[in-house]
């Protein structure tokens, strides 16, 4: 048998997830601090009220990698009864100041985070971050 020296050479493969992001965590609104919130600044009566089935479902909370890098991108707000996919504002603190990159968010984190309806309504919110999936701790 005839062996042939092959020159050693690298290869280098970009790594691509094969699942987005939420599926490894995810947030519900602690319902009874954001309604409370909400009464305390006058929205309450205006139809800013919080619900378990609706933004307190820690499904209807989705994070997207927009551009496949492992990082998250951007977080809305799905099943909300009758007002569409909303976008969420993430921030650092209960005086809702200071915009936070979601990118730095990470489970154990308790987060606030602000949705908007299109008739200019806003809703606060607030939740811890858990782990979905303990297999998978950094993400998917």
């Amino acid at each position: 048998m005839k062996q042939k020296w092959i020159r050693p050479q690298t290869t280098i493969e970009k790594f691509v997830p094969d699942e987005y992001i939420a599926a490894c965590w995810g947030v519900c609104c602690d319902t009874d601090w954001s309604n409370n919130y909400e009464e305390w600044q006058g929205d309450y009566s205006k139809g800013v009220t919080h619900d378990a089935a609706h933004c307190g479902n820690p499904s209807n909370q989705v994070i997207f990698d927009d551009d496949d890098d492992g990082i998250a991108d951007r977080m809305i707000e799905t099943g909300t009864d009758g007002l569409g996919n909303l976008n969420c504002t993430i921030y650092w603190n209960e005086s809702f100041s200071g915009i936070r990159n979601i990118a730095s968010v990470k489970p154990g984190d308790i987060i606030y985070w602000t949705t908007r309806a299109s008739d200019g309504r806003e809703w606060n919110h607030k939740g811890t971050v858990f782990r979905t999936n303990y297999d998978r701790p950094n993400h998917s």
